[in-house]
């Protein structure tokens, strides 16, 4: 017999083999159980990874898989260009106007950086000088 707790971990573990995984590890749970009872102490993956290891990190899987959509949504309806300059000032803040180094982290020249930071000076977006932010960090 499962403990509850035993079988919310297995509700929550990824199964990404097929049913004889699940069936496998509960063979082996059934035999590495001391008592009527089985918790999740004494289930464990082949490779000997605990049930509460592998709970932790599809948790961790699923947050991340939710923040890249959510991410993704936001760029949903923006012009290649709005996110290009978003993300160029936003390294020039994270750096605090430091030109080589944004340059260096995007991957671009400090030459093409000036230009795009000249165009948008031109078009009316304010941009930090050297040691500046645009905006505060809150």
């Amino acid at each position: 017999m499962l403990s509850a707790e035993a079988r919310d971990a297995l509700l929550e573990a990824p199964w990404p083999g097929n049913v004889r995984e699940l069936e496998n590890t509960l063979h082996r749970a059934v035999l590495l159980s001391g008592g009527e009872v089985i918790g999740p102490e004494a289930i464990a993956m082949p490779d000997g990874t605990g049930l509460s290891e592998i709970a932790a990190t599809a948790s961790v899987a699923r947050a991340a898989a939710q923040t890249a959509e959510s991410i993704s949504r936001s760029m949903v309806g923006r012009t290649v260009a709005d996110v290009e300059r978003d993300l160029i000032l936003d390294t020039l803040d994270h750096v605090l106007g430091n030109r080589t180094h944004a340059a260096n982290i995007l991957g671009i020249s400090i030459r093409t950086l000036r230009n795009k930071l000249n165009q948008y000076a031109d078009e009316g977006v304010a941009i930090p000088a050297p040691g500046e932010q645009r905006h505060s960090a809150a």
